[in-house]
């Protein structure tokens, strides 16, 4: 790698920081234009598809982010009852493990808990939302 000021190593540190801001599947690509970049950290094309394909992968986690669909719970599942609690733990932890009995509500109604909670924003979380095939899940 050719020698690099601060300012770039710096913008070099952030972008790479900033990936994890975009959407799950740009990830790879985001990295492969990364590391193009830090091979070359003087190109300024390099820098610029990089910096242009982060800011358009941001703006769409984003754009998801604020219209996520309303998540609704069967009241009917045992799962529910716990729902607060489960939401603040996966909140709160990498890894939570929950155990119940079948017919509880785990597989249908964890996603959902996992998506309140803020996880799958960038685009790996989809169960009973109630949106068309293909468009917020696929």
């Amino acid at each position: 790698m050719e020698s690099i000021t601060d300012d770039l190593r710096q913008a070099l540190d952030d972008g790479r920081v900033a990936i994890s801001g975009a959407l799950s599947r740009d990830r790879g690509r985001l990295h492969g234009l990364w590391s193009r970049w830090r091979g070359k950290p003087a190109d300024a094309e390099l820098r610029a598809r990089f910096e242009q394909a982060l800011a358009a992968s941001v703006a769409a986690c984003r754009a998801r982010a604020e219209g996520l669909p309303q998540v609704t719970l069967d009241p009917a599942l045992p799962i529910t009852a716990e729902a607060e609690r489960i939401v603040e733990l996966v909140r709160q932890h990498q890894v939570v493990v929950v155990a119940g009995e079948t017919g509880s509500g785990k597989t249908t109604q964890l996603p959902k808990l996992c998506l309140a909670a803020g996880r799958g924003v960038a685009g790996t979380i989809g169960e009973e939302l109630k949106t068309p095939l293909g468009g917020m899940v696929g």
